[in-house]
């Protein structure tokens, strides 16, 4: 792993227990282990722009994001405000999630589901495939180049699909450089924790074309979607201010208004 800030620090060494406790008592429960994954990337080309709301408790950041979080009745609602997928975060200790969310999810909803943790191990991302996720995220910023090339062949040979994210050009460089096929550009500065929009653009002109990009953190209007469609982005994942919203759906359906 890289050296990160003290918060991102703390989450992965306790990212590192659990994958120790995992390793030890097994994977026996595989709900979803014969399930075939979605093709993100060509479903992505196939929609055109797709809104990837985000189910997410709580963050290190801003603590407890929604106390009462039913992870099966927002997902619905995600769906039936024109979710193109639904990203659904794992991390049990700092975001309150569980892998029991995306199994739930699952079960309620046929969209592309992103299992979103800090991926550190394979063994993550048999957890992924057998609770149901299409994709995982993969973090350049935590993970070595080599970490990064083991874990995203792994994924791929497992059928999933890997959201790879970036937010420098030298780490965009290296994932390129593994074969990275769906580029994830975060805006959230992860050694600062700032936001920045228009780090999604500076990346974006340096990305082939055949390669899908989502642009991630800090969108909150409609015009700011309709902007990322328009430059050519084939999707946005949008998490904090929906689940913050008193009204997740309708806040969905007026973000994704004049672009889905």
């Amino acid at each position: 792993m890289k050296n990160v800030n003290s918060v991102l620090n703390k989450i992965l060494i306790e990212k590192s227990y659990e994958v120790l406790k995992r390793k030890e008592k097994g994977l026996y429960y595989k709900p979803f282990w014969n399930r075939t994954p979605i093709d993100f990337k060509e479903y992505l080309f196939k929609k055109g722009f797709v809104v990837i709301a985000e189910i997410k408790k709580a963050s290190p950041s801003r603590g407890m994001l929604r106390e009462n979080l039913n992870p099966v009745e927002l997902a619905l609602s995600y769906k039936k405000a024109g979710a193109g997928a639904i990203s659904v975060i794992t991390e049990e200790v700092y975001f309150k999630g569980s892998l029991e969310y995306l199994s739930a999810v699952r079960e309620a909803v046929d969209l592309p589901l992103l299992r979103k943790d800090f991926i550190i191990d394979p063994v993550q991302l048999e957890e992924a495939k057998a609770f149901g996720a299409d994709i995982v995220l993969l973090i350049a910023g935590i993970l070595k180049k080599e970490e990064f090339k083991e874990l995203y062949f792994y994924a791929r040979k497992l059928g999933l699909s890997v959201l790879s994210e970036v937010h420098s050009e030298e780490e965009l460089e290296e994932v390129l450089s593994c074969g990275a096929d769906i580029i994830g550009i975060n805006n959230r500065n992860l050694s600062t924790l700032k936001v920045d929009t228009e780090n999604s653009f500076k990346l974006f002109n340096k990305i082939p074309e055949t390669v899908p990009v989502i642009a991630e953190s800090g969108y909150n209007k409609p015009e700011e979607l309709a902007e990322l469609k328009k430059r050519g982005f084939k999707g946005v994942l949008i998490g904090t201010s929906l689940v913050t919203a008193e009204n997740p759906e309708e806040k969905l359906k007026e973000l994704i208004k004049g672009v889905v």
